[in-house]
């Protein structure tokens, strides 16, 4: 039977010793007293056997093993040198525990307890059910704990192993629940700035609902569908790409709604416009020469533009950064960003009746 008032003193009086010089002394020092006051007395040989024989041939040694009144091992213990690594040793004691076919076992310097369900399924560390720290743990916890699962009632009843399972359980389902929560914390910092990139090349009706409300109730200016999807397509190119996406995704012009096939649009060398060649270091040179070619072209149809493209006006008032149409009465808003500039001139074509086959732009 427990003595917890005696096991109270060794546990206080474990807390003031110092480091025992080697590994017996630990084990004569802090285990056995432990174990004496829990039930196991080492001096009854049908109780406890130091040096216990395990494996096939028996050449194994395991320091100490807790028997049953049918003197069957219930729990075997490895004890070594305050300070040593013990997690080095715990592939050992697990197999020669599983091997004999006991419940329990434990890897202990004496101050630190690592308590285990050998049979069990699992890692090392999946089978491993409480951890005692004899200097600060709690020393009502650690009565109750060792009493708990070393106590000689506990462990002859298989009361001190069904308690372990239950806690064992426990712990598994716990970890189980954390790893789901992280795995899912992961998917969504990896799908929010997909899906907030999708959304920006190509914006649902609800998002453009929501920001023409907003402008119109800050500066009493309503903005176009188009408008307001370009300035989207601007961002979407400092949007960082989730882990493991491809550099080669296909992005959706706001303008016409087309696949462009482009990750992004570097700086252009000049372009190449119905056969005749044109310079340009800027796609805003890009848009504001492709809109000037086709005004000359086609002058009297150009007002047909009007109301159809989102960057060609009539009234400068309220652009962003107003360029007036080689003297006409139409400005072009060229404010955005590389891919708006190229995407609305490629909308323009279209809307001249010419096809994005008929521009050829050149990368820098």
């Amino acid at each position: 039977m427990s003595d917890l008032v005696a096991l109270r003193q060794v546990i206080e009086r474990i807390r003031g010793l110092g480091t025992p010089p080697n590994e017996e002394a630990t084990k004569f020092q802090m285990v056995l007293p432990i174990l004496q006051h829990l039930g196991w007395d080492a001096s009854d040989p049908s109780r406890v056997i130091p040096e216990y024989a395990v494996g096939a041939r028996k050449s194994g040694k395991v320091d100490l093993a807790l028997l049953s009144p049918r003197e069957q091992p219930v729990a075997l213990i490895e004890a070594k040198a305050v300070g040593a690594r013990i997690e080095d040793h715990v592939d050992q004691v697990l197999e020669y525990a599983f091997k004999e076919g006991v419940d329990l076992c434990v890897l202990t310097t004496g101050i630190i307890w690592w308590l285990y369900l050998p049979r069990e399924r699992g890692r090392p560390e999946d089978r491993r059910f409480a951890e005692f720290d004899v200097r600060t743990d709690s020393i009502d916890q650690l009565l109750d704990d060792f009493e708990t699962y070393l106590g000689h009632t506990a462990l002859v009843s298989h009361e001190a192993v069904k308690r372990a399972q239950e806690v064992l359980a426990a712990r598994l389902k716990r970890a189980q629940e954390v790893l789901a929560v992280r795995l899912e914390s992961e998917r969504l910092q990896a799908e929010i700035p997909r899906i907030w990139a999708s959304m920006l090349s190509n914006p649902p009706q609800e998002l453009i609902e929501i920001i023409e409300a907003r402008v119109f109730d800050s500066i009493r200016l309503r903005p176009s569908g188009d408008q307001i999807g370009e300035f989207l397509a601007g961002l979407a190119g400092s949007v960082s790409a989730p882990a493991g996406a491809g550099t080669n995704r296909q992005v959706v012009s706001p303008d016409d709604g087309t696949p462009s096939g482009r990750a992004e649009v570097s700086r252009p060398d000049g372009f190449r416009l119905l056969g005749q060649e044109y310079p340009a270091r800027r796609w805003k040179d890009v848009w504001v020469t492709i809109a000037e070619t086709l005004y000359a072209r086609h002058p009297d149809q150009f007002r047909a533009v009007i109301g159809r493209h989102p960057n060609v006006h009539l009234e400068r008032q309220g652009l962003r950064s107003p360029v007036n149409l080689s003297g006409s009465e139409y400005w072009l808003e060229c404010h955005g960003s590389a891919d708006a500039m190229r995407s609305r001139s490629v909308r323009l074509l279209k809307l001249c009746g010419y096809t994005e086959a008929d521009v050829e732009f050149r990368n820098a």
